[in-house]
């Protein structure tokens, strides 16, 4: 197998200076007891190696650990870009987030990843219109930046009217939203808006929790183990739609995973994507699919096409 390439192209966050390569890492696997530490800090070190500078992560992931790690492979690295999520009080489906606890929790993750500042700073919820709306959280991100503690503000969220409600508001310079060929209903409308105010979008899922690699099949679909099984009732219809995309993407050499990134990467409205790596060898796959040829527009219409078909 060839090397992955060491370069990826970068892209500009919304309005704002800040540029990001276009693929990232999604955090939220380090620090699980599948590797050692030395392992996980060796990921990292790999990732920026490959030309990765955006690292995506949160307080809760692994109770604290995915963090940590970071911290201690990159601590003030000047040359990349952290973003962090800071969680909420949950409240049934949604969080609240006081401005005390957004505070309290930008401080903390500035000493935990051991940096003078969190480029990227995100209230971890639902995103929901009730969540988006409390003008708390908005009001400690406000003076976080105000201090220099954070450089953008951000929110994940997960709905388009939340979304919305953000950018219109002028609540976030960036936001955190689902977009791959099986999920972006709530994405849809998000992409004009962010565009026209210059909020950035990070892409989260884009292999949507492993389907889109074409590690299943209708005939082969237990996920018991995995983390698609986070699906739940959309397990099904997603491993279906997923054997017709893998048609779409059979000519290619590298096959589903690359038409599934570039479908991602195709969307220059994102500012980044951020799949996830449980190994280097995950990694340097990332990187590959990265580096496949762009989407062609034979493939883009079958795409659409089908996305039609299946009411995605």
């Amino acid at each position: 197998m060839t090397k992955p390439p060491t370069t990826i192209p970068s892209r500009r966050v919304g309005a704002s200076a800040l540029e990001v390569s276009e693929l990232g890492l999604g955090c939220n696997r380090i620090g699980e007891n599948i590797l050692s530490d030395a392992e996980w800090i060796a990921l990292i070190h790999r990732a920026i190696d490959l030309g990765v500078t955006t690292f995506d992560t949160a307080a809760q992931y692994t109770g604290g650990r995915s963090e940590e790690l970071i911290g201690r492979a990159l601590g003030n690295h000047q040359n990349v870009v952290i973003a962090t999520k800071v969680s909420g009080k949950k409240e049934g489906k949604h969080s609240s987030f006081s401005k005390e606890a957004v505070i309290a929790g930008a401080e903390k993750s500035l000493r935990v990843l051991r940096r003078d500042v969190i480029d990227i700073f995100q209230t971890h919820g639902s995103g929901a219109l009730d969540e988006v709306s409390d003008p708390e959280w908005a009001e400690a991100m406000v003076l976080l930046k105000e201090q220099g503690k954070i450089r953008l503000r951000g929110s994940a969220v997960f709905d388009s009217e939340g979304g919305l409600f953000a950018i219109e508001h002028d609540l976030a310079d960036v936001l955190q939203v689902t977009y791959n060929l099986l999920d972006r209903g709530h994405v849809l409308p998000i992409l004009p808006a962010a565009a026209a105010h210059g909020v950035g979008l990070l892409a989260r899922m884009p292999y949507q929790r492993g389907i889109l690699t074409g590690k299943f099949s209708e005939s082969s679909a237990d996920v018991s183990g995995h983390r698609a099984s986070l699906q739940g009732d959309r397990l099904e219809n997603d491993i279906r739609a997923t054997e017709k995309f893998r048609q779409i993407g059979s000519g290619r050499a590298t096959g589903l995973p690359a038409l599934a990134l570039q479908y991602v990467l195709a969307e220059t409205r994102l500012s980044c994507t951020i799949p996830g790596a449980r190994s280097i060898a995950q990694l340097e796959d990332n990187v590959r699919a990265a580096h496949a040829p762009r989407l062609t527009e034979a493939e883009a219409r079958a795409i659409e096409d089908l996305q039609k078909a299946e009411h995605i």
